[in-house]
């Protein structure tokens, strides 16, 4: 019995020897693969990049508040018309749509936009739209409030079903939501 149990442990010390040579081994490939390149950039097939898709001019009315929640406070925005541009498609805003806000506790504004897009063409494209809104941060230097969302395109299959198979971001400039209307610029990731 004992010559066993000091086989087992010449086993077990064994196999914890060449577990930690192996994880060793492991590690310092892992930290190689993870290493920046040369000036800290990522390598040039991990590098990401945008192009223009297009620029929208959304119509909206006044937002309808419908009141605190347990999540924070919940609006929403009635998309009523516009129009869009860009390289590879132009036409108009489809009535009918809404941005749906919940400004949460910490002051963050989630944005889950809907509405749809009719190309030139007769087509029609589904936007499911959602990102983040930071307020701009008042004092003697004002930082601008931070806009980012995540489009989703619903198109159907034919010359317009590129937009399906990508990732897009999105910036909205508020700067004219007095006047009715917001700014939507579109990139698709490369």
């Amino acid at each position: 019995m004992i010559d066993s149990l000091r086989l087992d442990r010449r086993l077990v010390l064994g196999a914890a020897g060449a577990l930690s040579l192996l994880g060793g081994m492991f590690q310092s490939s892992a930290r190689a693969a993870a290493a920046p390149t040369q000036g800290g950039a990522a390598p040039e097939a991990d590098a990401l990049r945008t192009e223009f898709v297009l620029e929208a001019h959304v119509n909206i009315a006044a937002a309808l508040t419908v009141g605190e929640s347990a999540l924070g406070l919940r609006r929403l925005i009635p998309i009523t018309g516009g129009s869009f541009k860009g390289p590879r498609l132009q036409g108009e805003v489809v009535p009918g749509g809404a941005d749906y806000q919940l400004v949460r506790p910490d002051g963050v504004t989630s944005i889950e936009a809907r509405y749809t897009l009719r190309v030139s063409d007769g087509s029609l494209i589904y936007i499911a739209n959602r990102g983040i809104l930071v307020r701009a941060v008042e004092g003697p230097a004002p930082a601008p409030a931070y806009v980012r969302t995540v489009p989703e395109f619903e198109a159907p299959i034919g010359p317009h079903d590129w937009l399906n198979k990508s990732v897009f971001l999105g910036t909205l400039d508020g700067s004219q939501f007095a006047k009715g209307f917001v700014v939507i610029r579109v990139y698709r990731v490369v």
